[in-house]
């Protein structure tokens, strides 16, 4: 009974439900949400938080399971997504991960500067894997209004993100 109270508890029980959760909001309210004709990325938006948090690990940890979930819907090949959103939390982490105390505008900075590469990500990866026509000059427009639209959110995003990941003791 207490390992099952440990395992309901732990962290990664609580990322996939929120996960679950932004990825319904996703598809469903932000997909006609459409500022300048651009659809916010509020999945790569939590990656990228988690990774400027939590650091490399944990942002490429969250990458990949949101990038699987996001794979069960998408009709790309599977890990595609997971790929590209591991890497982008990776490089968020990367971003922070030289500073001893960063401040929150170097994390609002590596939010911004992970939210333009991890939208740039997916079309090269869908290039290499041989799907093409995505790799274009609107992808820079793309990545700077997401960009622009998850560093407005991303303070709602870190309050969501410190309570998803944050380590905490069960009372035995």
């Amino acid at each position: 009974m207490i390992r099952l109270l440990t395992i309901i508890s732990s962290r990664w029980t609580r990322l996939v439900l929120v996960l679950l959760i932004i990825q319904s909001l996703q598809t469903t309210l932000f997909s006609d949400l459409r500022p300048f004709g651009v659809a916010a990325q509020i999945v790569l938006l939590f990656v990228v938080v988690a990774g400027s948090l939590y650091g490399l690990a944990i942002g490429a940890l969250t990458g990949l399971i949101a990038g699987m979930m996001i794979d069960m819907i998408l009709p790309t090949p599977v890990g595609l997504s997971s790929l590209t959103l591991g890497l982008a939390g990776a490089t968020a982490g990367l971003l922070i991960y030289f500073f001893n105390q960063p401040t929150w505008w170097m994390r609002l900075i590596a939010v911004a500067v992970a939210s333009v590469l991890g939208e740039i990500y997916f079309p090269m990866a869908q290039s290499v894997v041989g799907l093409d026509g995505w790799l274009q000059l609107r992808v820079i427009k793309v990545a700077l209004i997401v960009a622009i639209c998850n560093v407005i959110i991303s303070p709602l995003a870190i309050v969501v993100c410190r309570w998803t990941l944050s380590e905490r003791k069960t009372a035995v």
